[in-house]
């Protein structure tokens, strides 16, 4: 995977992060009731980590 760097002001990380966080909730339910979301789940707990580690 190629890695990038971008700028970002406070809100918008928060925002970016807010989203995530919800997503990962939204697919965690669609999981728990069978669906195949495996992959897709782990693609954004990966960008939620890559988050927390912005500066």
């Amino acid at each position: 995977m190629k890695m990038k760097t971008v700028k970002l002001a406070e809100n918008e990380l928060a925002t970016l992060k807010a989203v995530l966080f919800t997503e990962i909730q939204r697919v965690k339910k669609e999981k728990a009731n069978g669906a195949n979301v495996d992959d897709l789940l782990e693609q954004y707990e990966q960008a939620f980590e890559a988050l927390n580690f912005a500066k």
